[in-house]
């Protein structure tokens, strides 16, 4: 198995539909960004929740919020506009945390 535990930032707010009726999907992509010498690398995660799980993410995470992942992952190999052979990363996530609350302003 391929687990992935990864700290990234989401690309655009969580998205859910209905698989089945008894069933939901969330989807979510976040990019983390990794210097490598002088160059900095962003990669793109893609994040399934399934079930209730997701529930969550679509109530309170929502673009540009930090989030923290781990689940199993696998890579998907396919074909660019150009004819390069790429992969993508998607992890279906047994666990995620939710962007830290601020603090309260005394007033």
């Amino acid at each position: 198995m391929f687990n992935v535990s990864a700290v990234g930032r989401l690309v655009a707010d969580p998205e859910q539909r209905e698989i089945r009726d008894d069933l939901k999907l969330t989807k979510f992509r976040i990019l983390i960004n990794k210097k490598k010498g002088q160059e900095e690398v962003v990669s793109a995660i893609d994040c399934n929740l399934w079930g209730d799980k997701g529930n969550a993410a679509i109530k309170y995470l929502k673009k540009g919020d930090q989030v923290t992942i781990a689940g199993a992952a696998h890579l998907n190999q396919y074909e660019k506009q150009n004819g390069e052979t790429a992969c993508s990363v998607e992890v279906n996530v047994q666990e995620y945390s939710l962007p830290p609350k601020p603090p309260e302003m005394p007033f």
